[in-house]
């Protein structure tokens, strides 16, 4: 794969973007708005997302779509989920045989689609040429190459194995999976579940608390792949666990900050304008309440959250009960 397009310059477009321009592979970014790209002598600093590093010097940043796409072998979509139909809608004009890269977390909120199925609704790509990045990927942590893992997901083995290559390097390592609606639906429900370990900690709960809540976690989203025919053991992967982990206990992680926002006694309006980016787990939330209901799954978690976040009732009263709610198995197998 000889030229590589990332489309997204947020802190995760951008640290994909360095990544790939760090082992001297041909990568261009395309931001919506570029001009948060400032030169600083003969590097590029994301002013907004990630301005404490100097990009690679190899990293191209562009903003012509159209331009952007000529003789590119492989695109990395890394748009928040709200306007990620509206940018498959665009690029469709501009696809040929690309292989498709979704970095991309999050579910449609009007259709409970996962992003690569918007992805195929919006251009009729083919299904073999997408695959779908997901893993417990701190941008900071990455950019200072502390030692992390992802795991690309897709049904073209050959791909799979290429794509990982571009990838590995001696702090970044990229595991393989064929369970493509696991992975995507992990990395978009364990938003919530991050934003409940923020709120245990806000609410001044400590390790006990907060091991409970990530376990019974767990315990919900098998229940809800059971429903949708996706694997769940892929939880028990970096997509899940390792995903829930990372985004539980980061005061970088997004959906963390607000929860432990909320728990501290602000608004859900008020802790969304103190994360200052987009809280996936926040959109999310309401459309996996409605579709949890459709399926008639016990998620007290949900519940909870939905009634702090949508309802805006007590954040501690909500909370304790959903304890009681719970039920009294720890874990069962089929």
């Amino acid at each position: 794969m000889n030229k590589i397009l990332v489309l997204g310059g947020g802190s995760w477009g951008t640290t994909l973007g360095n990544l790939l321009a760090e082992k001297e592979h041909d990568v261009s970014l395309w931001a919506r708005n570029s001009k948060i790209f400032k030169k600083v002598k003969n590097n590029w600093i994301n002013n907004q997302y990630l301005p404490k590093y100097k990009l690679s010097k190899n990293l191209k940043i562009v903003s012509d779509l159209k331009d952007a796409f000529l003789d590119v072998d492989l695109v990395i979509v890394a748009i928040p989920s709200k306007g990620f139909r509206s940018i498959s809608s665009k690029i469709s004009k501009y696809l040929d045989n690309q292989k498709i890269l979704i970095a991309s977390k999050g579910i449609e909120n009007e259709s409970f689609m996962t992003m690569s199925e918007v992805f195929i609704d919006e251009t009729n790509h083919s299904k073999k040429n997408i695959m779908i990045l997901s893993g417990p990927n701190i941008a900071d942590e990455i950019m200072r190459k502390n030692i992390s893992a992802s795991v690309i997901a897709g049904s073209d083995k050959k791909s799979l194995k290429k794509v990982s290559e571009l990838f590995n390097s001696d702090f970044f390592k990229i595991f393989l999976s064929n369970d493509t609606k696991g992975i995507e639906m992990a990395g978009a429900l364990k938003n919530l579940y991050a934003i409940c370990s923020g709120l245990s900690d806000g609410l001044g709960f400590e390790s006990n608390t907060k091991a409970m809540l990530l376990t019974r976690s767990l315990s919900e989203m098998s229940e809800l792949f059971k429903k949708i025919n996706a694997n769940p053991l892929t939880l028990l992967g970096l997509s899940g666990v390792g995903d829930l982990i990372a985004t539980s206990s980061s005061e970088k992680s997004r959906n963390y900050s607000f929860g432990k926002f909320l728990g501290r006694g602000n608004s859900p309006s008020k802790a969304l304008s103190m994360v200052k980016q987009s809280v996936e787990g926040y959109r999310t939330l309401k459309v996996l309440y409605l579709e949890k209901k459709k399926l008639s799954l016990n998620m007290p978690i949900i519940d909870a959250l939905y009634k702090i976040v949508y309802l805006k009732k007590d954040p501690k009263k909500c909370f304790l009960k959903f304890i009681r709610e719970s039920g009294n198995i720890d874990t069962a197998y089929d």
